[in-house]
């Protein structure tokens, strides 16, 4: 389905972005081809409708990036696009992708992103960048970790600008800095081991540098600087300088010198809410219903800065409206902060967001929010393969634009847009949390989750023994949730030529291993306790297996990560796989050495909680319990 235009009667905006998607898609100046098409700007709420008139089809269209999204539907649709109209209440409707653990994303693969993201209706993209960017006079920022150059974000926000996207620089200028502040030469500046020193000149100094430097790099004149989860804000070398303070108070005054600068270089900023409720419960919990921020401390929170509620957390709509109700209650108007769920996770969590950025969507619309972004982390490694939140993103923009999901024409948008079958994009989904039937969505007490499945140890079996603590016969029905899931998606992943959507054979394969974990290591229980010689043999030979399904997975996560993303970073899942074999031999060892007499018992298998532990599900959580870093 090739698309056609007439150049010179078409807006010059509108036309360079064209000439931007023509890179990729089937979109083209000259006449002919299969649909020739007529823009016609027509002011109104964002949105567009497409109709046939006589031999040509007519997108009327609030702004550009709306022309844009029914240049998709066309593409999705052909001549049945006719009579297709969609409106969105959202002014402000993107991302925020996580260029922070790990993976960050090469500048070739992030344009094929803003196409995409300019054919489904995403006008904004921020990139969350702690200390992967380059600062000039600051060698160890992004030291080793791919940092952005600064020629590389203006060639960035360049294209961006090109399809219509405002690229907004998001940074941290309080917390989660641990990446930087772990080098000995920002100990000035240090106050914990991820949060900077309040009060000290030398901070502001680093603060302004980081500031003017996405000034001259994006030309938003907007930016989010943070200041997120500072749980133990002036509680290290802050206490012994200046004593102890209320967290409100330096938290505030922090803010107004952050804000200060920004004024400095035109800027309007944004942090993340979370600090103030926290500060304000009892217990720290941001959604705590029992929270109270006292007047006094709204009262000095800088008007001049907006409050990004983030939440990815809750199905019901009804807590989003009351959370954006006490938002509006402190005095301000909330930018919206969803989640398309790239973390703690294989591949995009399809359970996870479609439930909870679903109820969110519609929250927000319901309450006339007006800006919106889906955040899209990479907790612990970044190991999901982040093309395959494509379906995820699909999702959300038809219900943002269209009002529901119609699963059909999702399917079809996701095939032209992204060259993916959606729906076993979404099978594959299932493939990060496993729920038994009958669990509440989300309820992670009674499910799996696949990541760390991956990195339990194949002897110590932390989480093995974690989750089957909370819900006796988990594993028996993951692994057949596994098992299941492997055989479906052999086929799709057979016939998939265009990976961009995700890679369903990286999914199948991750599939196929959790599967044969499980299995080995509820065989290795059964041998072990009958001292069963012949099943302790078949135990080693399925181990073998294990290692020869990792080493593939070793290879396969080469491929994907290096056809999205800059070198670094990989070495953390490369190590971390190697890892695993290693400890599958040793399995293979200590079973040998059992059988040969030469040891009585394997001690590991007989340490065993008898309550649950409440394990975290991170690498260093469950690849050990002793103390790999001390």
């Amino acid at each position: 389905m090739r698309l056609t235009y007439a150049s010179e009667k078409t807006d010059p905006q509108l036309r360079d972005a064209l000439r931007t998607l023509a890179e990729e898609y089937p979109v083209g100046e000259e006449t002919g081809g299969d649909l020739h098409v007529v823009f016609r700007h027509a002011p109104g709420p964002r949105g567009y409708r497409i109709q046939k008139d006589a031999a040509v089809m007519r997108i009327d269209y609030a702004d550009p990036i709306s022309a844009l999204r029914a240049v998709g539907t066309m593409l999705a649709r052909g001549a049945g696009a006719a009579g297709v109209e969609e409106r969105t209440a959202f002014k402000t409707f993107g991302i925020m992708l996580d260029c922070s653990r790990n993976a960050v994303m090469t500048v070739s693969h992030l344009k094929k992103w803003l196409r995409r993201l300019a054919l489904l209706g995403y006008n904004m993209a921020m990139l969350y960048t702690e200390d992967t960017y380059r600062l000039e006079g600051e060698p160890f920022f992004g030291y080793q970790r791919g940092a952005y150059t600064p020629d590389e974000l203006r060639e960035i926000d360049a294209y961006a600008r090109r399809l219509g996207i405002e690229m907004i620089p998001c940074i941290q200028t309080l917390g989660h800095l641990a990446q930087i502040l772990k080098w000995p030469a920002y100990r000035s500046v240090k106050d914990t081991g991820s949060v900077l020193l309040a009060g000290e000149p030398k901070t502001y100094e680093l603060i302004e540098k980081m500031i003017r430097h996405w000034s001259e790099v994006f030309r938003s004149r907007r930016i989010h600087v943070g200041m997120d989860e500072a749980h133990d804000l002036g509680r290290g070398r802050f206490l012994d300088r200046f004593g102890y303070r209320n967290g409100f108070e330096i938290f505030n005054e922090h803010l107004d010198r952050v804000v200060a600068i920004c004024r400095r270089y035109g800027y309007e900023p944004m942090i993340w809410s979370d600090m103030y409720f926290r500060l304000g419960s009892k217990t720290g919990d941001y959604y705590d219903p029992d929270a109270a921020v006292p007047e006094a401390v709204k009262a000095k929170i800088p008007r001049q800065v907006r409050l990004v509620y983030w939440d990815y957390y809750h199905v019901d709509d009804g807590f989003y409206t009351d959370w954006i109700g006490r938002h509006r209650a402190m005095g301000f108007e909330p930018i919206m902060a969803s989640g398309v769920w790239t973390w703690g996770a294989l591949w995009h969590a399809t359970n996870y967001t479609e439930p909870k950025a679903g109820a969110c969507v519609r929250a927000c619309q319901a309450a006339g929010v007006e800006e919106i972004f889906f955040t899209m982390w990479g907790d612990d490694g970044a190991m999901c393969d982040f093309d395959s939140a494509w379906a995820g993103l699909t999702y959300v923009s038809e219900l943002a634009h269209a009002g529901r999901v119609d699963e059909t024409a999702a399917a079809a948008r996701f095939a032209a847009l992204c060259g993916g079958d959606y729906r076993a994009n979404r099978l594959a989904g299932h493939l990060s949390f496993f729920e038994p039937a009958g669990v509440a969505d989300g309820d992670v007490s009674t499910g799996v989750w696949a990541w760390p499945t991956l990195w339990d140890d194949p002897l110590l079996g932390i989480y093995w023994n974690d989750k089957r603590a909370e819900t006796p016969n988990v594993w028996m029905k993951a692994l057949e949730h596994y098992q299941n899931l492997a055989d479906r998606l052999g086929e799709p992943a057979a016939k998939q030529s265009d990976l961009s959507g995700g890679d369903l054979g990286h999914a199948r394969l991750l599939a196929e291993l959790l599967a044969k974990k499980i299995q080995v290591r509820a065989r290795l229980e059964e041998a072990y306790a009958r001292r069963d010689a012949a099943a302790l043999r078949q135990v080693d030979r399925q181990a073998r297996m294990v290692i020869e399904l990792a080493a593939a997975l070793d290879q396969s996560y080469r491929r994907q990560w290096l056809r999205r993303n800059k070198p670094f970073g990989l070495e953390v899942v490369q190590v971390r796989l190697a890892g695993l074999i290693r400890r599958y031999r040793e399995l293979g060892e200590r079973i040998g050495e059992l059988l040969d007499g030469k040891i009585d018992r394997i001690a590991e298998l007989e340490d065993t909680p008898t309550v649950p532990a409440a394990v975290h599900p991170a690498y260093r959580a469950v690849s050990t319990a002793c103390a790999p870093w001390d």
